[in-house]
């Protein structure tokens, strides 16, 4: 089902121009707080959020493509924080330059970024065109048999993991002459692999589900418990799912969870103890980690922040 309601872009609504807003929540700008949003088209800018159908809403997260005309001294750049999920990207029009943690800067590819512990930076300076999709943690390993801790802070190009299909797939994105199709193309190419599903993990990918569309506190033994295993042997069927050891993708999980919040008249301390962190160093100890930013610069009312995504520097 797809959901695009067009609006006119105000200055709140900037904090959605990159794609990654995780419904039902959709941005935050300073202390200003708005629901609902799918859709934002303003003179060269277009971006779109749409839920994918039924039969994949346990598999993907989000579509969305973003068009836009950038310049070099009116560049897009976008600040993506450590994320507990992986994502499929094709950049069909324009190029962008990707630079993961301090490493050094690399063109963007089209192709399948995996989930990360650390921060990056996407930049383009020319008029662009991106389509893409977000994955729960799980979905690799069920619809392409690929282990999610192979992809963990790692890219790889879609003819990479899926041989022919994924060059097939990426040729006819790139030729498609609208973002409608691409959206067809897209849920075809992975409604093929619902077959491939194996109903034995359904219950630890629930709850890596549950983790990433609405974080609590839960330990790494209750979740053991729920899922009638010992603790050896969820950890590593965890990992294998998720990317990442149960305690770390917590911690990740938690700390995308607070992004893209208002917290008006709360002190860092007293968002630092309303999120679980031991103590206000902790949380800024994490919030750098995973972020490259401390939470004070983060939270200033001037942040356009993308949703639990990152941060976003662009003018329309």
């Amino acid at each position: 089902m797809e959901l695009a309601v067009e609006i006119a872009a105000s200055a709140f609504e900037v904090s959605v121009l990159m794609h990654q807003v995780y419904f039902p929540e959709s941005f935050h700008y300073g202390g200003f707080v708005s629901n609902g949003i799918n859709r934002i088209k303003q003179n060269k800018m277009d971006y779109k959020v749409m839920r994918p159908p039924q039969q994949l809403a346990d598999y993907v997260r989000f579509i969305w493509f973003l068009e836009t005309d950038v310049s070099t001294d009116r560049p897009f750049i976008h600040h993506a924080f450590a994320h507990h999920c992986p994502e499929v990207l094709f950049c069909y029009k324009g190029q962008f330059r990707h630079q993961s943690g301090f490493k050094e800067e690399q063109k963007l590819i089209s192709g399948v970024y995996g989930q990360t512990h650390t921060f990056s930076k996407v930049v383009s300076n020319a008029a662009f065109g991106i389509f893409g999709f977000y994955l729960y943690p799980y979905a690799f390993t069920q619809l392409f048999s690929v282990p999610a801790n192979e992809l963990t802070n790692q890219s790889v190009d879609i003819k990479t993991l899926c041989g022919k299909e994924g060059e097939i797939l990426e040729e006819k994105m790139m030729l498609a002459t609208n973002n409608d199709h691409r959206l067809t193309l897209v849920c075809d190419f992975l409604e093929a692999r619902l077959k491939n599903i194996r109903t034995a993990y359904n219950t630890i990918c629930a709850s890596i589900k549950a983790i990433s569309n609405a974080y609590t506190e839960i330990s790494v033994r209750s979740l053991a418990e729920t899922n009638f295993l010992s603790l050896r042997q969820f950890e590593r069927r965890f990992k294998e799912l998720s990317g990442f050891s149960p305690q770390l993708f917590l911690r990740i999980a938690k700390f995308n969870s607070l992004l893209g919040k208002a917290f008006q008249n709360k002190s860092l301390t007293d968002i630092a103890y309303e999120y679980g962190y031991y103590d206000p160093a902790h949380f800024t100890h994490d919030f750098q980690k995973f972020s490259n930013q401390t939470p004070k610069a983060y939270f200033n009312a001037q942040t356009i922040s993308a949703s639990d995504r990152g941060t976003v520097d662009f003018e329309i």
